[in-house]
């Protein structure tokens, strides 16, 4: 709905969706629904797909172990009903239509791009990499991101192509204010699921089978925060801002923080997750003001680098 109000409110921006959760709906639909969005807004949908948190899969009554291979599937079935005119059959796995039928096809042409936000599974950077999706890191520390980025790199060569920025996004938590002491204040709210999860039960986080042993290593070694159910180490505000996991402060110290992260993991794409629990809603679009209007035209004039 969210994106369904911005194809009719811009003009020329992109408009991503990070994600729908594909492993636990419809493939079918959802391939009409983000094809219309896409003839809405004259061909600016960048389509997001996650495999969505083991809450969701519980609630929609699905084994947890089957959400990748459920996400897998519904992928290529939704990739399908974007590039091969119906009516076909399709009979898979865990989704099976006697005729398939797209009445919308999505204005870019074979598809729109598919982006592959992710809590640090190595299986998912592989994955993605495979498939050419770039993929947006959500939250990790920025060595374990480098370590991802690299799985990327690596997997790209195999798969027969030279990944670049284009291909890796990193989402952290930013919060920009007037002053530094409001900043820090505001900031706090960043931290609000600590000692909770998420209101919700450690079994229906994680529930045994959804993740591999290795993404819950890597899991295991962050900062806990507002992602994924947030199995890490319980690290306090003031560590998050050290290991600029959460970036505060007014726009000239958010540049610095900001340039830094830049220029060091080169991603492509640099997203904002930037409003959380109890902020307020004026602070926060003073933030939005303020990253506009002055950090985001700074963090411009930073040239990327093709990777190794």
């Amino acid at each position: 709905l969210d994106a369904a109000v911005l194809t009719k409110i811009t003009k020329k921006v992109k408009i991503a969706i990070l994600g729908n959760v594909i492993a636990v709906n419809d493939p079918v639909r959802m391939a009409e629904e983000v094809a219309m969005l896409d003839c809405y807004s004259g061909g600016r949908i960048i389509s997001g797909f996650v495999r969505g948190g083991a809450v969701e899969t519980l609630q929609a009554g699905i084994d947890p172990t089957q959400n990748r291979e459920r996400f897998e599937e519904a992928h290529d079935l939704i990739v399908k009903c974007w590039t091969e005119p119906g009516p076909f059959r399709y009979e898979g796995k865990h989704y099976q239509y006697r005729v398939v039928n797209p009445w919308v096809m999505p204005m870019q042409k074979p598809r729109p791009d598919i982006w592959f936000p992710g809590t640090g599974s190595p299986e998912s950077v592989v994955w993605a990499a495979k498939h050419g999706h770039p993929y947006m890191n959500l939250g990790a520390v920025m060595e374990t991101t480098e370590w991802l980025k690299q799985i990327y790199i690596d997997t790209a060569l195999e798969a027969g192509y030279k990944a670049g920025p284009e291909h890796f996004g990193y989402l952290l938590k930013v919060l920009v204010a007037d002053t530094e002491e409001k900043a820090q204040e505001i900031g706090r709210h960043f931290v609000w699921t600590e000692g909770h999860r998420q209101r919700g039960p450690r079994e229906h986080v994680d529930p045994p089978g959804y993740q591999s042993r290795k993404a819950l290593e890597v899991k295991a070694s962050r900062p806990t925060g507002v992602f994924a159910g947030n199995m890490g180490d319980p690290s306090s505000y003031e560590n998050q801002q050290e290991a600029r996991v959460i970036i505060v402060g007014t726009p000239d110290s958010v540049i610095e923080k900001l340039k830094y992260v830049v220029e060091n993991l080169n991603p492509g794409y640099l997203l904002i997750y930037g409003n959380e629990g109890p902020m307020k809603h004026e602070d926060s679009m003073r933030s939005i003001e303020l990253l506009g209007k002055e950090v985001i035209p700074a963090l411009k004039e930073i040239k990327l680098h093709p990777y190794d």
